[in-house]
C-alpha cells in the first residue's frame, strides 16, 4: 500500500489508525499478517465498487476532454457587422480552438457570467480588476435609401430632421435619446423627434432605412455593405461622435492565458485606431 500511495509504510499504518479512530471500530487485526475485521470487509466492498464506478466515470472525462473553448460575449450588430466577417482569420490561425458566442441584447454582467471575454457597448465603466481595451468609438450619421433621399428632396439637415419619419434604437427608457443627442451636437436642439418607429437594433433601424421606411442614426462604418450597394447613403455629409464606445472587457488574471491572450491581441490589432 505505501509503495502504491508513494508514501512510508508508518503514514499509511497512521492513516488507518485515523480512520479507526474516527469510525470508531477496529477495520485491521494486527496479527503475523493484516486481517480484515468484518467492519473492514464491508467497508472495503462499499469502497471498492465506489472508486471503481469513479475510475469509469474519470476515465470518460479523459476520452472526452479536450482545449477549453473560447466563449465570447458581444453586441448582437458589431457582432454581425465587424467581428464575424473577420473571424475566419483567426480562425485559421488557430484551428483547434473551439469558439463560443453569445450575443445579448445588453452587457452581460462580465465578473458572473463565465465568458473568457465581452466586449462592451456604452460608456466605458469597469472595476478596477478587469482589463479594458478601447476598440471603437460610436458616430452618429443619418442614414437613408438614396431612392427616400431622392424624393423627399431635403433641403438642409434641418428640413430632415423636422420632416422625415425618424428611425429609433430603444435606448433603456429614452427611445428618441439619440436623435436628441445628435440634434443638439449639430445645432438644432429645439427639432422634435417624438416620432416614427422605435427598434431593438442598428440592424432592424438599418433595414428599415433601407426600405424607404425612414432615416435611422448609426455609425455608417458597421453598414459599409448596404453603402457600396447603394441601398443605403449618408445624409447631408454629417457625423458626431455618440459619446459610446465599443471596448474589450478581459478580467486582470486571465489575460496570460492562451486562448484569451491571442484573441485580444488579434481584435486590439484590427481595431487600432478606429
Amino acid at each position: 500500500a505505501a509503495e502504491e500511495l508513494l508514501v512510508t509504510q508508518s503514514a499509511v499504518s497512521r492513516q488507518v489508525k485515523n480512520l479507526e479512530d474516527i469510525l470508531g471500530v477496529a477495520l485491521l487485526r494486527r496479527k503475523a499478517n493484516l486481517e480484515l475485521t468484518d467492519e473492514g470487509k464491508r467497508l472495503l466492498q462499499v469502497l471498492t465498487d465506489a472508486f471503481d464506478r469513479i475510475d469509469v466515470v474519470v476515465a470518460g472525462f479523459k476520452r472526452q476532454s479536450r482545449k477549453p473553448p473560447l466563449t465570447l460575449s458581444l453586441p448582437p450588430t458589431f457582432a454581425r457587422r465587424l467581428v464575424l466577417p473577420l473571424l475566419p482569420e483567426f480562425q485559421k490561425q488557430h484551428p483547434d480552438l473551439e469558439i463560443r458566442i453569445e450575443t445579448p441584447p445588453v452587457n452581460v454582467d462580465f465578473r458572473n457570467s463565465g465568458h473568457d471575454l465581452a466586449i462592451f457597448f456604452g460608456e466605458v465603466e469597469a472595476p478596477a480588476e478587469m482589463i479594458v481595451d478601447l476598440l471603437m468609438s460610436d458616430q452618429f450619421a443619418p442614414l437613408a435609401s438614396p431612392k427616400l433621399a431622392k424624393e423627399s428632396g431635403w433641403a438642409d439637415l434641418a428640413a430632415m430632421a423636422a420632416k422625415a419619419q425618424l428611425l429609433h434604437i430603444r435606448q433603456g427608457n429614452d427611445p428618441w435619446y439619440d436623435w436628441r443627442a445628435f440634434l443638439r451636437q449639430t445645432g438644432l436642439p429645439n427639432v422634435r423627434v417624438e416620432r416614427g418607429l422605435v427598434l431593438e437594433t442598428a440592424d432592424q433601424a438599418v433595414q428599415s432605412a433601407c426600405s424607404g421606411g425612414g432615416v435611422a442614426l448609426a455609425d455608417p462604418r458597421l453598414f459599409q455593405d448596404e453603402i457600396e450597394q447603394k441601398r443605403l447613403t449618408p445624409l447631408f455629409d454629417v457625423s458626431v461622435n455618440s459619446g459610446r464606445h465599443y471596448y474589450l472587457l478581459s478580467r486582470a488574471e486571465e489575460i496570460e492565458i492562451p486562448r484569451i491572450a491571442a484573441f485580444r491581441a488579434w481584435i486590439t490589432r484590427h481595431f487600432a485606431g478606429a
